[in-house]
């Protein structure tokens, strides 16, 4: 029986890391606020990085923030499942550099279809979601590991 619990729970969470991944290559092929489709001509490509920090430090404070965060915010889940889904990844290290590559390899195909603004700056804030992701993770797994703990003193 517990053995039918950790299947199921293993597949619930592989769905979930699928159903994330489709949604984060729609959220940036298919819908986006400024959908131009640039042609080989006109490509965006900013390979400035740290650009976007420093225009929120000396320009539009929110919109920039917003774009910070929001780039952060995609790729928490990604750095929080991956290491449910495949124990090579719950090391750290390999993690980050997982989430870097998946950022990466978006910019480079969003350049090659056209499809948004081929930017370092999101390598750089899509890795650091990604860290944050796998440190709630491990933050996860010492809180169970210390209620598994208590539990069995009492």
């Amino acid at each position: 029986m517990y053995q039918k619990i950790c299947d199921n729970r293993k597949t619930l969470v592989n769905c979930a890391f699928l159903l994330y991944i489709l949604g984060v290559l729609c959220v940036t092929f298919i819908v986006r606020e400024t959908m131009v489709l640039r042609t080989p001509e006109n490509r965006g490509v900013v390979l400035q990085p740290f650009r976007e920090f420093d225009a929120m430090v000396n320009g539009r404070h929110f919109f920039w923030f917003k774009q910070i965060f929001l780039n952060v915010l995609l790729f928490v889940p990604f750095g929080s499942l991956l290491p449910c889904v495949n124990r090579l990844f719950r090391n750290p290290l390999i993690a980050v550099t997982a989430g870097c590559i998946f950022s990466g390899f978006i910019e480079i195909m969003q350049y090659i279809t056209g499809r948004g603004l081929t930017e370092v700056d999101d390598v750089i804030t899509n890795t650091i979601g990604t860290a944050v992701g796998v440190a709630i993770y491990w933050i996860a797994v010492c809180f169970k590991c210390r209620s598994t703990e208590y539990s069995g003193n009492i």
